[in-house]
């Protein structure tokens, strides 16, 4: 499962453009449905200790692969990881949760809760 992933996420990050992107959809189609069949099988071993994720399903959890490049100055339109915070609420959640990180040479499973101070 995973050699597809990382896989997509190699090319990806040599060809960060729309234009190839968009040739190689399916790529990215097949990836995405492997991560979403992960974060699936992930979701009940957590919902072991931690029953609040019990009846949460991946496409709830899964970040867009879709960079929001309006104030940065990298215009890489994708970004090159696929991620999903599995808690309560999904990825919008704001409170505690576990966050599983895919990526070439860079994956993570992490868990806690991130605060954001207001600004004054």
């Amino acid at each position: 499962m995973k050699k597809n992933i990382i896989s997509f996420l190699e090319q990806l990050e040599k060809h960060n453009d729309r234009e190839w992107f968009a040739k190689n959809r399916s790529l990215y189609d097949e990836a995405r449905k492997e991560f979403e069949t992960f974060i699936d099988l992930l979701i009940p071993a957590i919902s072991k200790f931690d029953s609040s994720v019990r009846f949460m399903s991946a496409k709830e959890c899964i970040f867009r692969i879709f960079r929001d490049v309006r104030f940065s100055n990298d215009k890489s339109p994708y970004k090159t990881n696929f991620g999903a915070f599995i808690a309560k609420g999904g990825r919008k959640n704001h409170g505690p949760g576990y966050y599983f990180h895919m990526q070439p040479d860079e994956c993570f499973l992490s868990g806690g809760y991130g605060c954001l101070l207001p600004t004054l």
